[in-house]
């Protein structure tokens, strides 16, 4: 007497491998979607890092400028044209008024960024100068007579915006960064 299991099976293995594929495939795509997430980040983070740097050497290339020449930049004294936090045209794709390009000695890779760092400097006014504090035994006081009444020479302070280069239609990052820096005048 023999029993025939064709009859007795009713295919369950078949719908449980089907099952067990579904969630492993659903499981290979997540970890596929996360991956190309990951790799998004990372290429963001590294194509940021490349900016921040162009833009601190933008602010380098202008400290060294002003040093060279303190009559650059854009005049912001008048007390009824006052300048904006940041030049209006800091995220501009065509407007470049006001901006120098940062020369090729500053060693930025403008191939990897696309477009060569950029300073804007604006000219704020004067101060009494960079004596500091603690003016009696401030080094800059001591070489005036008389030391008790030491008055700093005056000073010009300018601010710097730095931009890592022209905004450009590619959604490449762009960092924009902002000193202020008095030279003894």
């Amino acid at each position: 007497m023999t029993h025939s299991y064709e009859h007795r099976q009713s295919g369950a293995a078949l719908l449980v491998a089907l099952i067990m594929l579904l969630v492993s495939t659903l499981l290979g795509l997540a970890s596929i979607r996360g991956t190309t997430l990951n790799e998004k980040m990372s290429s963001n983070m590294y194509d940021r890092s490349l900016s921040y740097q162009a833009a601190e050497s933008a602010l380098r290339a202008a400290e060294v400028a002003l040093a060279a020449d303190t009559t650059l930049g854009t005049d912001c004294t008048n007390i009824n044209e006052r300048c904006p936090p940041i030049p209006a045209n800091t995220f501009s794709t065509s407007d470049v008024t006001g901006w120098e390009d940062v020369d090729a000695s500053y060693l930025v890779n403008e191939d990897l960024l696309g477009a060569s760092p950029q300073y804007y400097i604006e000219k704020m006014g004067e101060v009494g100068g960079s004596a500091g504090l603690d003016q009696i035994n401030d080094p800059l006081c001591k070489s005036y007579n008389p030391p008790s009444g030491c008055i700093p020479p005056p000073a010009a302070q300018f601010r710097i915006t730095a931009r890592s280069g022209v905004p450009a239609a590619d959604g490449r990052s762009v960092v924009a960064l902002q000193i202020t820096v008095e030279q003894n005048l």
